[in-house]
């Protein structure tokens, strides 16, 4: 599957939905957050995907303009080529991104994600889920990915 596409994470949230009991352990989830990839294709061309959590489960998934990122509760973005790092990261993991790579981390001031909103306790919704999401994302151990950039 390509990253970053609408498919790759509906693959994820079907994953959560196969990987229930893993969700169950950490907590439930209820947030909308948008994914911005920079650079995508490496052509210039950024994507922003919104995925929607209610408690265990991941309800939406859509590509969603520029503008309509501000809709969802927080907005993570970095380069493309810093996703894929990540992604690397949780594969030669088993399902576990090394300290570096965590979305926690990376999300740090002064690390390559940019986490932010417009509303501040939005943007608190990220630490409160952070288990949750890269939960999420971990899964992706499971999904053999591709990359425009590469």
């Amino acid at each position: 599957m390509i990253f970053p596409s609408v498919e790759w994470f509906t693959r994820l949230g079907e994953l959560m939905e196969e990987n229930r009991s893993v969700h169950e352990h950490v907590g439930e989830v209820d947030c909308s957050c948008v994914w911005t990839v920079f650079d995508a294709d490496g052509q210039g061309t950024d994507r922003h995907f919104q995925t929607t959590f209610e408690l265990y489960s991941l309800v939406d998934v859509r590509e969603v303009s520029e503008d309509d990122r501000v809709k969802a509760n927080f907005i993570l973005e970095t380069d493309v080529w810093v996703w894929k790092e990540m992604l690397d990261s949780i594969t030669e993991g088993g399902g576990r991104p090394d300290l570096e790579h965590s979305l926690n981390r990376l999300s740090l001031p002064g690390v390559p994600v940019r986490l932010w909103a417009e509303d501040p306790l939005d943007r608190d919704m990220f630490f409160r889920f952070n288990g949750s999401l890269q939960e999420f994302v971990n899964a992706s151990v499971h999904i053999p990915t591709e990359y425009l950039v590469e």
